[in-house]
């Protein structure tokens, strides 16, 4: 009989996961349900993650890695006129991952108590947030930005924050509350970038 590798048990721990999350909210999960999802002993899920948050932090690190794949795709050069196209495409990009994604839907937009996930949340935003910098920087010649205050990584955040009340109520990212959180990023943007920014090239 061959002997399971531990790639395999940890894909078969985070594929269980997964299944779990799409049909419940994550406090309604326990290591227990995850073992019997994925038909393992307990103790076999305690020995690779220590508990459940440490579990979902894990799944949470492949939205990271998508999130900043996105930022790479979402922008369509032939269709950046205006710096605010940046930010709706960038937006649009977001939107539409978190309503096909129950893992970052669940684990970001969610109501529950596991603070290593909004901590871990917190840090990639501001990662992201000079990432969207270059971005707009690529195109435009935006002026000077105050220090330390990352005013894309405020923005992403504030976006997140109308998505997460769509998603409680609705169960997910309506068109009409994806539309006023672009209001309400493009308005706090404003504050600092100009309506009127020169080409870079």
């Amino acid at each position: 009989m061959r002997k399971v590798s531990t790639e395999e048990k940890l894909l078969k721990i985070n594929q269980a996961v997964v299944r779990l999350i799409e049909r419940r909210e994550a406090t309604d999960i326990s290591m227990y349900d995850v073992a019997k999802e994925c038909g393992m002993a307990t103790s076999t899920v305690y020995h690779h993650y220590p508990n459940i948050e440490n579990l979902f932090h894990s799944l949470l690190k492949n939205v990271f890695v998508d999130f900043d794949l996105l930022l790479g795709r979402c922008i369509n050069e032939d269709q950046v006129f205006h710096w605010t196209d940046i930010n709706r495409m960038i937006e649009t990009a977001y939107v539409n991952y978190y309503n096909q994604n129950p893992i970052a839907k669940k684990l970001i937009l969610g109501r529950h108590t596991f603070a290593e996930l909004g901590h871990a949340d917190t840090e990639h935003d501001l990662e992201l947030g000079h990432q969207v910098e270059m971005i707009y920087r690529q195109f435009f010649d935006i002026p000077q930005l105050p220090q330390p205050i990352n005013i894309f990584a405020i923005s992403l955040q504030v976006a997140d924050k109308i998505y997460s009340l769509s998603y409680r109520k609705y169960g997910y990212i309506t068109p009409e509350l994806a539309t006023e959180a672009l209001r309400l990023s493009e308005a706090y943007l404003q504050l600092y970038i100009p309506p009127i920014c020169q080409r870079t090239y």
